[in-house]
């Protein structure tokens, strides 16, 4: 199962589209560029103010205007941008805001159109010992940075500049991105944060079917199992054919995203595909712990009782949501927001059809706790040695503020072309809790039939979930209501995993180690064949012993020593 699957396929309209466009066009992925930068003249070098002056001579203004301005020099991709006539990425409405609002003049050094150019461009640089001012990398190019002293130790000025509204979104995911920022106890830089939250399986029930079979919400896996037997044997959709499956599963095994199988694992308390500790305290791969075969027996047993389709093994995602719209299905694992783009299909069909989102059970009485990988993956440093280093934090400081704590709509986007502007951003992050807090916040406004206190945002939530209240056949509604509503929505699924503290956070918070870059993928590839010979009943448990020896011997011991040198290296 491929570590990139970590990556959400959460792909939410609307309010969502922020968040997964900064996946699309951040610094590694898209930051970008179209010329080499002008040269500079003496009076107006790179990372320094054109006078003397300093911010150690003043007050600390957290967005605080230089003047006379600074330069600021960076990297960039350009891949997937767009702009308007006349602008580039090397003239753009973002870099007017910085100098028009904070003095700072940000010159790109190099552009590149891909985010595999962005990457070996950022290699070179790094190799060559000589980096723009600001820098997106990823968490492997930080731990090199930080061994060849290339980077500023940001500690004291993230803690002098930052403004509390940029603590408290770096602290809404327990500091977790800043630890993967950080080496033994040092900032080293600025996290571009996510949500991995968001990522968190849920149980995703034909709540119809329940009611006419007269059965109860599920508290454990054998409810879990008692289910998918009687979506099989019991004729929930009335047709008198013996044509319904009880559990969604696609060829690829997905770890995350819908249909996905990371749910039901961990309900046995197995990880895969995330770093766990073994007994020893050391780092080791989820996916090859004894916990696994509890798990993948019980997946051989529905299969052989006919739970699970019989051609799964060759059916990929896009034909499982085809049977799951169908009303083939009645049960599947997959992410919160499984009804924007999974199964709204079924309503579609049928509008008495209906979708419960519950949160995952334990297969022995022990709370299950859901996988939650490390969202990390892009990182801001400065370049060792500029005058103004703290200039990163003010960045981000009026990313966040013009984003999020007061989010200004004349620096976000064309308003007549459409051409989105905040990708042009040379620093991004994101509320991890965001989507969290918009479900709580629509959640009560729905109790109280009041949106007064709701953002622009949530009410846009709200009114399409109030359309639909009143609408029944207005399915677009009850998609936004079973993510950001009540009644058993996605959102709220995990919300209660929050509350009761049920997750499992991987301990590698690094970057790809070369030993992943070099053998996961054909691991990976070896673990999905073992599954599916032991779920279908051409190989038996044994199977599992052969793979995890196999994988040790192919690169995975490799990879250990190197996620475990990480651990040592950064002091976790």
């Amino acid at each position: 199962m491929k570590v990139n699957r970590r990556k959400r396929r959460i792909k939410m309209v609307v309010g969502w589209a922020l968040v997964c466009s900064l996946l699309i066009v951040s610094a590694c992925s898209s930051n970008n560029g179209k010329s080499g930068t002008p040269s500079a003249s003496q009076s107006e070098q790179p990372g320094t103010a054109v006078a003397s002056e300093t911010p150690s001579t003043k007050a600390v203004d957290p967005m605080g205007k230089y003047d006379p301005p600074i330069v600021v020099t960076t990297g960039r991709s350009e891949s997937g941008m767009k702009f308007d006539t006349g602008r580039s990425i090397d003239n753009n409405q973002i870099y007017d805001r910085y100098l028009a609002d904070l003095g700072i003049q940000v010159k790109n050094t190099w552009v590149v159109n891909s985010a595999d150019g962005y990457t070996n461009k950022a290699n070179i640089a790094i190799a060559s010992g000589d980096i723009p001012d600001i820098l997106a990398v990823s968490p492997l190019q930080l731990k090199k940075l930080v061994e060849a002293d290339m980077i500023e130790d940001l500690t004291e000025l993230y803690d002098k500049y930052a403004t509390k509204e940029l603590k408290s979104l770096f602290m809404e995911d327990g500091g977790v991105a800043l630890k993967a920022s950080s080496f033994k106890g040092k900032l080293y830089a600025l996290p571009m944060t996510v949500s991995a939250i968001d990522a968190s399986d849920v149980l995703w029930i034909r709540s119809d079917w329940m009611k006419k079979l007269g059965l109860s919400e599920p508290k454990s896996m054998d409810d879990v199992y008692n289910i998918a037997k009687a979506f099989v044997e019991q004729d929930p959709d009335g047709n008198q054919k013996a044509d319904t499956f009880g559990i969604g599963l696609s060829k690829e095994l997905n770890i995350a995203g819908s249909p996905s199988i990371g749910g039901f694992f961990n309900a046995f308390h197995a990880y895969p595909g995330i770093w766990v500790k073994d007994a020893s305290g050391k780092l080791a791969y989820g996916s090859i712990q004894p916990e696994m075969k509890n798990a993948i027996l019980k997946l051989a047993e529905m299969y052989k009782a006919g739970m699970i389709d019989k051609e799964f093994g060759v059916k990929d995602t896009s034909k499982v949501y085809e049977s799951i719209n169908a009303g083939k299905i009645g049960l599947f694992y997959g992410d919160l927001a499984a009804t924007l783009y999974a199964n709204n299909g079924t309503k579609k069909n049928d509008l008495n059809a209906d979708w419960n989102a519950y949160p995952i059970v334990s297969a022995d009485g022990t709370p299950a706790k859901v996988s939650m990988n490390m969202p990390i993956t892009v990182v801001y440093v400065v370049k060792k040695g500029i005058k103004n280093p703290e200039v990163l934090v003010k960045l981000m400081n009026y990313y966040n503020e013009k984003n999020w704590v007061n989010p200004d709509p004349t620096i976000s986007q064309n308003p007549d072309t459409g051409v989105l502007w905040y990708p042009y951003n040379i620093v991004q992050a994101s509320p991890v809790m965001k989507n969290i807090t918009s479900h709580r916040n629509v959640k009560a406004a729905l109790i109280a039939n009041d949106p007064a206190k709701l953002n622009s945002e949530e009410k846009m939530y709200y009114d399409k979930i109030d359309t639909w209240r009143k609408d029944p056949s207005n399915v677009e509604g009850w998609m936004f209501y079973k993510v950001f509503g009540m009644d058993h929505a996605g959102l709220e699924a995990v919300d209660s995993y929050i509350a009761n503290k049920q997750f499992q956070q991987t301990t590698f918070l690094g970057g790809s180690t070369p030993a992943m870059s070099e053998k996961m993928a054909t691991l990976d590839k070896m673990e999905k064949v073992m599954l599916t010979k032991i779920i279908l009943g051409s190989a038996g448990i044994e199977e599992f012993d052969k793979f995890v020896s196999d994988w040790k011997n192919l690169g995975g011991d490799q990879i250990t020593k190197e996620v475990n040198e990480w651990a040592a290296a950064a002091g976790q």
